[in-house]
């Protein structure tokens, strides 16, 4: 399996607090890496777009929770 599909599967087994809490690091440490590359301290650029990737991807599956059990409610 490729890590992508891994961390995507590791986020799926979340409840909807905990991909709350993880959006809610990820885009303080995507704040924290744009503090420092704008004060010159980023050795690693990639670390945004990476941080942008991890938020987007818990955010699709925070989606797809919602209307999966959207979904459950109607039947």
């Amino acid at each position: 399996m490729s890590k992508r599909v891994e961390r995507t599967d590791s986020l799926r087994a979340m409840t909807p607090e905990q991909l709350l809490e993880h959006l809610g690091q990820q885009r303080r440490r995507l704040f924290e890496v744009r503090f420092q590359q704008a004060t010159g301290q980023v050795e690693n650029h990639r670390q945004v777009r990476e941080l942008r990737r991890e938020i987007a991807r818990t955010m699709s599956v925070q989606l797809e929770a919602q209307g999966a059990s959207a979904s459950d409610q109607e039947q």
